[in-house]
């Protein structure tokens, strides 16, 4: 098991330098000139040409690509062309708030999603099947940011149930943390329940024709524990599979729900950092967003691992 992970880990080294190197270029190629954003349109070209100086963007491109990777090497994503600050720094200080938002968003999906799927395929044709699958099709067709903004008005506006603006301070007030956290997993996670819903209601569909169902119903198993561990256990294979897949997902959707909510995280940061073409910072996001997914799919693939011990170790 240790030799698979061991060679799991190897090869996310070539994924990682070309995610990297893809990051360099999409910043690169982000049009407007950093140093007439910061300095204004009344700029002179001597203080352009100084700015550019000390930012190294007077460098050639290959240049400033080695100087990048060997930060990088370092461990170091360089500092704000705007605020002087590591980028580092900046990037850990809300990386916590998207974490935890996107977590919040898969535990919605899959507690939701999974007995939902079931449901619906026990009642394969029935009432209660159509009704899932009718409230499933309206999770996956609404707008991120319309259920969001309908959230809001309904729970938080009229109700009162939750606070409009969150307060996202951590370890303090550990209830409000949770009411604020509640309607922006709530919405990040209603797409996911949706598809995890339609993924276990397929499988369990399958499984139930299988033939070590009818042998367990032949020997008089009761229907909820063969619903419920025998079946259910086969369809979390690929339950677990999405999940890990679309967690990445979730990660790049909580810049829209962070802003609506207007929670602190990575999202507000790409956005500040878009709006003031502040490279460096830009560039140390995507280099986190790139090796948030590279991590989450290896974890995939072990966890994949540990579900079905079939899948061969390399």
């Amino acid at each position: 098991m240790l030799r698979y992970v061991g060679q799991r880990l190897l090869t996310l080294i070539p994924t990682l330098i070309a995610v990297l190197t893809l990051a360099f270029v999409l910043v690169r190629i982000v049009p407007g000139d950093p140093a007439l954003i910061i300095l204004g349109d009344q700029a002179t070209p001597e203080a352009i040409a100084r700015f550019h100086q000390a930012t190294g963007l007077d460098l050639p491109i290959w240049q400033q690509y080695l100087a990048f990777l060997s930060q990088l090497a370092r461990g170091d994503l360089g500092a704000s062309m705007i605020s002087n600050r590591p980028v580092l720094t900046s990037i850990l200080e809300v990386l916590p708030y998207t974490l935890e938002l996107s977590l919040a968003g898969v535990f919605v999906g899959v507690t939701l999603g999974v007995p939902l799927g079931v449901i619906a395929a026990r009642s394969n044709g029935g009432w209660v099947d159509w009704a899932v699958r009718i409230f499933t099709l309206g999770g996956l067709s609404f707008p991120a940011f319309v259920s969001a903004v309908m959230m809001l008005l309904v729970f938080s506006v009229w109700l009162g149930w939750f606070p409009v603006i969150s307060s996202g301070k951590p370890f303090s007030d550990p209830m409000g943390r949770l009411m604020s956290l509640a309607l922006p997993a709530l919405n990040l996670g209603l797409v996911m329940m949706a598809y995890v819903a339609r993924v276990t209601r397929g499988g369990m569909m399958n499984i139930m024709r299988a033939d070590f169902i009818r042998t367990a119903k032949a020997k008089g198993v009761p229907a909820s524990r063969i619903v419920w561990k025998h079946a259910l256990r086969n369809v979390l294979l690929a339950v677990v599979t999405f999940t890990g897949l679309y967690f990445s997902v979730l990660i790049g959707n909580s810049v829209l729900t962070e802003i609506v909510f207007n929670r602190p995280g990575l999202g507000k940061l790409v956005i500040g950092a878009l709006e003031r073409r502040d490279y460096t910072l830009l560039q140390g996001l995507v280099v986190a967003y790139a090796i948030l997914v590279v991590l989450v799919n290896a974890l995939t693939d072990l966890c994949y691992r540990f579900a079905d011990p079939r899948v061969k170790t390399g």
